[in-house]
């Protein structure tokens, strides 16, 4: 059978074994698994059309509220006034609880030293406090990938 294939040295790019025969058992196993793929992806695309709606609201989620900003102001210098601006992950309450509002409480003690609190959107945040955020802090808000990130800086303006 082989004595018509022409020699190794008349053409060395011609492989003359062929080990590309499947036995029944391996096509049969290679079928299966095709089969099992085509069932997961199915399933998989199942399960987007379902629920894709769902998973886009959380992605539009996750894109604006990553982190929370806000702005607190506060008597602690005695005369003028102080800010606290704080960035920090936003991972929402607890059992009911704002415990990121809590702290702000908390440091500043008694209730006639508290002015106020915002919790401004991104973009309001950033754009009015532009001049005190430090650059490194602004590329690192705009990766989103801390996910324990917490940036806070006090400023004391006094009035004499």
């Amino acid at each position: 059978m082989t004595e018509n294939l022409p020699e190794k040295d008349d053409a060395p790019w011609l492989s003359t074994q062929y080990d590309g025969f499947m036995t029944h058992e391996e096509m049969l196993e290679e079928a299966a698994k095709r089969e099992k793929e085509n069932k997961v992806l199915e399933i998989a695309k199942k399960f987007m059309e379902e629920h894709s709606e769902a998973m886009e609201q959380l992605a539009e989620i996750e894109r604006k509220e990553f982190y929370r900003f806000f702005a607190v102001e506060y008597f602690g210098t005695g005369e003028g006034m102080s800010f606290w601006l704080k960035i920090c992950r936003n991972y929402g309450s607890y059992d009911g609880r704002d415990y990121e509002l809590e702290s702000f409480k908390e440091f500043i003690g008694e209730p006639f030293f508290f002015s106020g609190i915002e919790e401004l959107p991104e973009e309001e945040f950033r754009t009015r406090f532009a001049a005190l955020i430090p650059d490194y802090v602004s590329k690192m808000l705009d990766k989103r990938d801390q996910p324990g990130f917490i940036w806070e800086t006090h400023y004391h303006f006094n009035y004499s």
